[in-house]
């Protein structure tokens, strides 16, 4: 399963648990993406709602270098966590670590985050065609 496909399902499993509490903001910012391609495999993954940023605006913004790659706002707008979903790697095939749900869940009980930077892990984002 591409990596993308399996974090989709692991996220849209989250946002269930977190009843409404959290809101996910899926964005497409590959250059050689069509808007037919990213609305496609947006039904094909059950993903509400995509966001195109075909100039990199909001990638470019947060630095954003994969996909995916994960950015938790607090309800104020601050950044609390960037990186990966999960510690799953090239060489690391199973999760040992969840990072995603451990940001949002700390931030959630009002807790302050014991990490908030991991390196992402995912396809490069493509700027130039």
């Amino acid at each position: 399963m591409p990596h993308s496909a399996r974090t989709d399902g692991l996220i849209l499993g989250l946002l269930e648990k977190w009843n409404g509490e959290v809101e996910l903001l899926s964005i497409a910012a590959n250059q050689n993406e069509s808007v037919q391609m990213i609305e496609e495999a947006a039904k094909a993954r059950a993903i509400p709602r995509v966001l195109i940023d075909a100039r990199h605006v909001v990638a470019d913004k947060y630095d954003a270098m994969t996909t995916p790659h994960v950015f938790v706002l607090d309800r104020e707008g601050l950044l609390r966590y960037r990186g990966a979903v999960d510690d799953i790697t090239f060489r690391r095939r199973e999760a040992t670590q969840f990072f995603l749900r451990e940001a949002v869940e700390s931030l959630l009980k009002g807790r302050v985050l014991e990490l908030n930077e991991t390196p992402a892990y995912g396809c490069t984002i493509v700027r130039e065609i």
